[in-house]
């Protein structure tokens, strides 16, 4: 188990309550809601590499959305880049 240590933040008064709020509505306390958005924003193995730091995380909308069309991937390699007119 991982030891624990203490850490005192300051925090405007706005986002404490909005902080108390959530932690109530979820049933946990404030230092469980700052670990659990710590790990979700930094993640268990260290921070999310952006920009130069290194490789940017893999887009996750990728085939979340259906266009209806299904010759996008021809119209693609054909090099026909013009939309068709608005109707």
């Amino acid at each position: 188990m991982a030891t624990t240590e203490k850490a005192s933040v300051e925090i405007e008064g706005d986002l404490l309550e909005r902080a108390r709020r959530v932690a109530r509505e979820r049933g946990v306390e404030i230092p469980q809601l700052v670990h659990d958005a710590l790990e979700h924003e930094i993640g268990p193995s260290g921070p999310r590499p952006t920009g130069d730091e290194g490789e940017q995380p893999p887009l996750t909308c990728i085939g979340a959305f259906h266009s209806g069309r299904g010759d996008l991937s021809k119209l693609a390699s054909e090099d026909v880049f013009e939309p068709e007119p608005f109707r």
